[in-house]
Protein backbone atom coordinates (compact mmCIF):
# COMPACT_ATOMS: atom_id res chain seq x y z
CA UNK A 1 0.00 0.00 0.00
CA UNK A 2 1.18 3.48 -0.99
CA UNK A 3 1.68 5.97 1.52
CA UNK A 4 -0.43 9.17 0.95
CA UNK A 5 1.45 12.36 1.44
CA UNK A 6 -0.47 15.09 2.89
CA UNK A 7 -1.15 18.48 1.27
CA UNK A 8 -0.88 21.47 3.39
CA UNK A 9 -1.80 25.58 2.42
CA UNK A 10 1.33 27.15 4.43
CA UNK A 11 0.14 30.61 5.53
CA UNK A 12 2.02 33.58 7.52
CA UNK A 13 0.29 36.87 8.54
CA UNK A 14 2.14 37.90 5.51
CA UNK A 15 0.49 35.85 2.83
CA UNK A 16 -2.87 36.04 4.23
CA UNK A 17 -2.91 40.17 3.89
CA UNK A 18 -1.50 39.46 0.20
CA UNK A 19 -4.45 36.98 -0.26
CA UNK A 20 -6.54 39.14 0.82
CA UNK A 21 -5.16 42.16 -1.22
CA UNK A 22 -5.03 39.83 -4.14
CA UNK A 23 -8.20 39.29 -4.36
CA UNK A 24 -9.71 42.75 -3.66
CA UNK A 25 -7.34 43.47 -6.77
CA UNK A 26 -9.03 40.87 -8.72
CA UNK A 27 -12.27 42.07 -8.09
CA UNK A 28 -11.54 45.47 -8.79
CA UNK A 29 -10.97 44.28 -12.30
CA UNK A 30 -14.48 43.07 -12.11
CA UNK A 31 -16.42 46.03 -11.02
CA UNK A 32 -17.51 47.16 -15.12
CA UNK A 33 -19.59 44.10 -15.46
CA UNK A 34 -20.47 43.30 -12.19
CA UNK A 35 -21.20 45.59 -9.66
CA UNK A 36 -21.68 42.84 -6.92
CA UNK A 37 -18.14 42.64 -7.20
CA UNK A 38 -17.90 45.40 -4.74
CA UNK A 39 -19.14 43.33 -1.94
CA UNK A 40 -16.33 41.35 -2.43
CA UNK A 41 -14.07 44.27 -2.65
CA UNK A 42 -14.88 45.91 0.24
CA UNK A 43 -14.50 42.54 2.47
CA UNK A 44 -11.39 42.00 0.26
CA UNK A 45 -9.63 45.18 1.33
CA UNK A 46 -10.63 45.22 4.92
CA UNK A 47 -9.40 41.96 5.52
CA UNK A 48 -5.92 43.22 3.91
CA UNK A 49 -5.79 46.19 5.87
CA UNK A 50 -6.77 44.36 9.01
CA UNK A 51 -3.56 41.85 8.20
CA UNK A 52 -1.12 44.74 7.17
CA UNK A 53 -1.63 46.53 10.20
CA UNK A 54 -1.28 43.42 12.52
CA UNK A 55 1.90 42.89 10.23
CA UNK A 56 3.13 46.34 11.19
CA UNK A 57 2.87 46.32 14.64
CA UNK A 58 3.82 42.49 15.39
CA UNK A 59 7.19 43.40 14.42
CA UNK A 60 9.27 40.02 15.63
CA UNK A 61 6.47 39.59 18.53
CA UNK A 62 3.77 38.00 18.12
CA UNK A 63 2.86 39.30 21.47
CA UNK A 64 2.24 42.55 20.30
CA UNK A 65 -0.77 42.03 18.70
CA UNK A 66 -2.56 39.42 21.07
CA UNK A 67 -3.80 39.50 24.92
CA UNK A 68 -4.29 36.45 27.28
CA UNK A 69 -8.03 35.39 28.19
CA UNK A 70 -8.36 32.51 30.44
CA UNK A 71 -8.63 29.87 27.14
CA UNK A 72 -6.76 31.11 25.02
CA UNK A 73 -4.53 33.77 23.25
CA UNK A 74 -6.65 36.35 20.93
CA UNK A 75 -5.93 38.57 18.25
CA UNK A 76 -6.58 42.52 18.61
CA UNK A 77 -9.23 43.89 17.18
CA UNK A 78 -9.22 45.69 13.50
CA UNK A 79 -9.92 49.55 15.61
CA UNK A 80 -6.84 48.21 18.01
CA UNK A 81 -4.23 47.02 15.68
CA UNK A 82 -5.32 50.32 13.49
CA UNK A 83 -4.42 52.20 16.35
CA UNK A 84 -1.52 50.86 17.38
CA UNK A 85 -0.18 51.88 13.84
CA UNK A 86 -1.05 55.12 14.44
CA UNK A 87 0.95 55.08 17.98
CA UNK A 88 4.78 55.91 17.85
CA UNK A 89 5.70 54.09 20.94
CA UNK A 90 4.04 50.29 19.54
CA UNK A 91 5.55 51.01 15.66
CA UNK A 92 9.26 52.29 16.69
CA UNK A 93 11.28 49.10 16.03
CA UNK A 94 13.56 50.32 14.16
CA UNK A 95 15.78 53.41 13.66
CA UNK A 96 13.43 53.84 10.39
CA UNK A 97 10.44 52.98 11.94
CA UNK A 98 7.60 55.44 10.92
CA UNK A 99 4.12 55.36 12.70
CA UNK A 100 0.86 55.57 10.45
CA UNK A 101 -0.84 59.16 9.79
CA UNK A 102 -4.06 59.13 8.69
CA UNK A 103 -5.72 62.17 6.81
CA UNK A 104 -9.02 62.75 7.46
CA UNK A 105 -10.12 61.71 4.31
CA UNK A 106 -8.67 58.35 4.67
CA UNK A 107 -10.39 57.87 8.47
CA UNK A 108 -13.64 58.59 6.79
CA UNK A 109 -12.93 56.19 3.88
CA UNK A 110 -11.89 53.16 6.55
CA UNK A 111 -15.00 53.92 8.35
CA UNK A 112 -17.37 54.07 5.55
CA UNK A 113 -15.60 50.83 4.89
CA UNK A 114 -15.55 49.05 8.01
CA UNK A 115 -19.00 50.44 9.60
CA UNK A 116 -21.28 51.01 7.22
CA UNK A 117 -19.92 48.25 4.26
CA UNK A 118 -17.73 45.29 5.59
CA UNK A 119 -19.97 44.55 8.77
CA UNK A 120 -22.95 44.51 7.34
CA UNK A 121 -22.07 42.35 4.45
CA UNK A 122 -20.27 39.91 7.00
CA UNK A 123 -23.08 39.92 9.28
CA UNK A 124 -26.10 40.71 6.90
CA UNK A 125 -29.36 41.22 8.69
CA UNK A 126 -32.13 40.03 6.21
CA UNK A 127 -33.51 43.09 3.65
CA UNK A 128 -33.16 45.03 1.19
CA UNK A 129 -30.06 47.42 0.99
CA UNK A 130 -29.36 49.35 -2.26
CA UNK A 131 -25.97 50.63 -2.31
CA UNK A 132 -25.07 53.80 -3.74
CA UNK A 133 -21.37 52.78 -5.32
CA UNK A 134 -20.58 55.91 -7.25
CA UNK A 135 -18.37 56.76 -4.07
CA UNK A 136 -16.52 53.55 -3.47
CA UNK A 137 -13.36 54.16 -6.06
CA UNK A 138 -12.55 57.21 -4.10
CA UNK A 139 -12.64 55.18 -0.77
CA UNK A 140 -10.72 51.93 -2.28
CA UNK A 141 -8.14 53.68 -3.17
CA UNK A 142 -7.32 55.67 -0.09
CA UNK A 143 -7.58 52.22 2.42
CA UNK A 144 -4.97 50.98 -1.03
CA UNK A 145 -2.55 53.62 0.33
CA UNK A 146 -2.96 53.27 3.39
CA UNK A 147 -2.37 49.20 3.16
CA UNK A 148 0.80 50.39 0.78
CA UNK A 149 2.39 52.22 4.17
CA UNK A 150 1.77 49.59 6.10
CA UNK A 151 2.92 46.65 3.94
CA UNK A 152 5.96 48.41 2.80
CA UNK A 153 6.91 51.99 4.22
CA UNK A 154 6.28 50.96 7.64
CA UNK A 155 10.55 50.42 8.44
CA UNK A 156 9.29 47.70 10.68
CA UNK A 157 9.17 44.13 10.38
CA UNK A 158 7.22 43.10 8.03
CA UNK A 159 8.02 39.85 6.49
CA UNK A 160 7.54 40.09 3.06
CA UNK A 161 9.94 38.75 0.73
CA UNK A 162 11.30 41.10 -2.00
CA UNK A 163 9.29 39.04 -4.95
CA UNK A 164 6.02 39.73 -2.11
CA UNK A 165 6.82 43.38 -1.63
CA UNK A 166 6.89 43.57 -5.76
CA UNK A 167 3.85 42.20 -5.75
CA UNK A 168 1.85 44.44 -3.53
CA UNK A 169 2.90 47.28 -4.73
CA UNK A 170 2.18 45.86 -8.76
CA UNK A 171 -1.44 45.08 -7.25
CA UNK A 172 -1.75 48.34 -5.86
CA UNK A 173 -0.51 50.52 -8.46
CA UNK A 174 -2.77 48.37 -11.00
CA UNK A 175 -5.91 48.64 -8.91
CA UNK A 176 -5.37 52.65 -8.50
CA UNK A 177 -4.74 52.96 -11.67
CA UNK A 178 -8.28 50.58 -12.80
CA UNK A 179 -10.13 52.98 -10.37
CA UNK A 180 -9.35 55.93 -11.73
CA UNK A 181 -9.70 54.86 -15.32
CA UNK A 182 -12.92 53.41 -14.48
CA UNK A 183 -16.52 54.55 -15.82
CA UNK A 184 -17.42 55.26 -12.72
CA UNK A 185 -14.90 57.54 -11.11
CA UNK A 186 -14.84 59.33 -14.37
CA UNK A 187 -17.92 60.11 -13.70
CA UNK A 188 -17.46 61.34 -10.86
CA UNK A 189 -15.45 64.32 -12.61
Amino acid sequence: MSKIEGKFIKLTTEINALDFLEQACKFIKETEVNPLAWKWIIISLHGALYGFAICACKGTNPKNVTFETKKANKLINFWEALKRCQDPSYMRMTINSKHLKLSAQQKESIEILTSVFRNNFEHYIPKLWSIEIHGLPRITIDVLDVISFLALETGNYVNLETVQRKRVNSLICESKKNLLESQLFKELQ
